[in-house]
């Protein structure tokens, strides 16, 4: 997918469901978020909780790795969320996501445990590492 492509993908597939448009930072801190995820139920759950706090917004959601950088581009963010799955190499993803926007903290989430990749992850830029596995 070239650039033109996911840029002008990203008004209609990334972004945050009507009704929770992103409100400017009042001054406050508000955390700016963006959720990368391929399960669609998991990005809701995630939109739902951080609605709950005063000081978090959704500012935008991907499903794929293509999308994730768009949102990044588009949304000024402090946190991505973002699941291993949506990259075939996942540390070459957090590399490329960190050179997007350097000052964001990047949170990937792993569908198991995985030394290696987490080290790995860690040493690219990661800020934290999650497993999903109950």
């Amino acid at each position: 997918m070239g650039s033109t492509s996911v840029g002008s993908s990203v008004s209609s597939s990334v972004g945050v469901e009507p009704g929770e448009v992103f409100q400017p930072d009042d001054g406050k801190g508000t955390i700016r978020v963006i959720v990368a995820d391929t399960q669609a139920i998991f990005r809701a759950g995630l939109r739902k909780i951080f609605a709950l706090e005063d000081d978090v917004r959704v500012v935008g959601q991907a499903e794929s790795l293509d999308q994730t950088i768009a949102a990044i581009q588009k949304f000024s963010s402090d946190i991505v969320i973002f699941e291993a799955l949506l990259a075939p190499n996942p540390g070459d993803a957090v590399s490329d996501l960190l050179r997007q926007n350097a000052n964001c903290r990047l949170v990937v989430v792993l569908q198991e445990p995985d030394q290696e990749m987490t080290l790995d992850l860690f040493r690219r830029g990661a800020h934290a590492v999650v497993s999903r596995e109950i």
